[in-house]
């Protein structure tokens, strides 16, 4: 089974907020993520605390904006400030704010209310 497809497994629908998006996440400690990250103390790493920001954002940015062709550009801003461990229920909150041809989602990640993860995702025009 492919890594995003591990994620669709572990995730609620993406819901509408009144500021934005939200998303709750419960990975197993048998998620792939977790693998060599770090064994004995498994974490989840960044780099997938980012992977799942990136994922809701683009279904939420098809959404709204379904004739755009839009891809990933950079992440900004990031800060991991919480490990995120086994079975923790993982809150993603996001926001999508339009700059020019780019649109920005400002992510949060939570675990029981206090804050794991914060970064910012630019999409542009896809290159064609």
């Amino acid at each position: 089974m492919e890594l995003n497809e591990h994620i669709s497994n572990s995730c609620s629908d993406l819901e509408k907020t009144e500021s934005g998006y939200k998303r709750s996440y419960i990975f197993k400690e048998s998620f792939p993520g977790f693998d060599g990250h770090f064994p004995g103390n498994p974490i989840l790493p960044g780099v997938i605390q980012t992977l799942l920001g990136q994922n809701s954002s683009v279904e939420a940015l098809e959404l709204e904006y379904p004739a755009e062709k839009l891809a990933l550009q950079s992440v900004t801003r990031c800060k991991f400030l919480r490990p995120v461990k086994p079975m923790e229920k993982l809150i993603l909150n996001f926001s999508l704010k339009a700059k020019g041809l780019n649109h920005i989602a400002i992510c949060s990640l939570t675990v029981e209310g206090e804050t794991a993860a914060t970064y910012q995702l630019i999409f542009g025009p896809e290159a064609i």
